[in-house]
């Protein structure tokens, strides 16, 4: 087992903390609080996160956050194919001030087995990463692990094993719920149902729902990968995928623990990964794959009234043949939305937006195979730029 920089903290009790970060003035030459001007308008850049790899050919499944340090954080696997030995979880790191992502450095491989489908979350003071461990022959036989980090996901834990059991998999966001819980997403990779673990406020406790497996969430052909939002205290919604063609929702009224029948959503599915973000002002934002056989384009979609209808779609990659898929969403405390997506497999890609641009609807147009920065802004798509006009602010300290 190799994990970088590895310290053992002990128990996973933390308190509970939210980070204030700023914006607006000139950085600090002296290594003092970043500030930045972000940009004003309909905003929306994308770059990769590096360069393809011919040592990792295979990345994908990234996961994003940002630390208490203001550092935006992505890590995702890769190897020499899907499930492979060497399979390794990489991490890359946007700073404050900077506007380039920093080299993928390992920060987790168990030796032999392939490491998967990274999720993180930070509670303003840590930073988790769950993640899964392939200890048999595929994803049915993997267990769930955690890492953490106090120190913006510079040194991490010993791993803390979730579950031991084969068959439960992790792979989309966790949301900390009104009432202090944090519910992350969890879903049975052979049986092809949808459940949630329910984490006290501490995160030192965890219990799955529904508590009888059989009431998981199941479509017809299956639905895996929920993503969650609470739209109401006490109210959730699930967006799911599915083997059905579209994207299934189902709805909670009591923090998780049961879950209605899922319906169909007006919203095509090709058997791939959604994302669902709710902003800091309430509104939902969507991110998936319209079309119902190609995993492209990947779309975004804003919806004002807690998901009941989906206004303001934009294609953030136009072109249809490569792979853009498994987004994920976060919002930064200056309320800048980040997108992280797998790019053919080869790439993981960020596009950073803010809500103008969602209703500006200009899409931006793909660039496979080449890896160029394409950036929209004061009204004009620039498809070849040098570098993003945006960079994360760092917290006051």
């Amino acid at each position: 087992m190799r994990i970088r920089q590895s310290l053992l903290y002990g128990a996973l009790a933390v308190a509970v903390g939210v980070p204030s970060y700023v914006a607006g003035g000139p950085s600090q030459p002296d290594g003092g609080d970043v500030r930045v001007d972000p940009p004003t308008g309909a905003y929306a850049c994308r770059q990769d996160v590096a360069a393809p790899d011919p040592d990792v050919p295979k990345v994908h499944a990234a996961a994003v956050t940002q630390a208490p340090t203001g550092d935006l954080l992505t890590v995702y696997y890769g190897g020499a194919s899907e499930g492979a030995a060497d399979q390794a979880l990489y991490l890359s790191r946007l700073e404050p001030g900077k506007k380039t992502w920093s080299k993928p450095e390992v920060v987790f491989d168990e030796a032999g087995k392939a490491d998967g489908n990274p999720v993180l979350w930070s509670d303003g003071e840590r930073v988790y990463l769950f993640f899964v461990v392939i200890e048999g022959h595929g994803w049915e036989q993997a267990s769930i692990r955690l890492i953490t980090s106090g120190d913006g996901g510079r040194t991490w834990s010993e791993p803390a094993t979730i579950r031991s059991e084969w068959g439960w998999m992790v792979g989309t966001s966790p949301i900390r719920m009104s009432n202090g819980e944090v519910l992350l997403p969890i879903y049975d990779e052979e049986k092809s149902t949808s459940g949630f673990y329910v984490f006290s406020q501490d995160m030192s406790t965890w219990k799955a729902y529904p508590e009888d497996t059989g009431a998981w969430i199941r479509t017809p052909n299956g639905s895996i990968q929920p993503t969650v939002a609470e739209v109401e205290p006490g109210r959730l919604v699930a967006y799911l995928r599915t083997g059905d063609r579209a994207v299934y929702k189902s709805e909670s009224t009591d923090f998780g623990r049961t879950w209605s029948a899922p319906v169909a959503e007006p919203i095509g599915n090709p058997n791939s990964r959604v994302a669902a973000l709710q902003l800091a002002d309430g509104k939902l934002v969507l991110a998936y794959n319209p079309w119902v056989e190609h995993r492209s384009p990947m779309r975004l979609s804003l919806s004002p009234d807690k998901g009941r209808t989906w206004e303001h779609s934009v294609d953030v990659e136009a072109q249809s043949g490569p792979q853009f898929t498994y987004p994920v969403l976060t919002q930064s405390s200056d309320g800048f939305i980040h997108l992280v997506y797998s790019y053919n497999r080869n790439n993981i890609r960020h596009v950073v937006f803010n809500e103008e641009f969602l209703r500006n609807s200009v899409g931006l147009l793909s660039n496979w195979p080449e890896h160029t920065i394409t950036e929209f802004t004061k009204g004009v798509r620039r498809n070849v730029v040098r570098q993003c006009g945006y960079t994360p602010s760092k917290q006051p300290g």
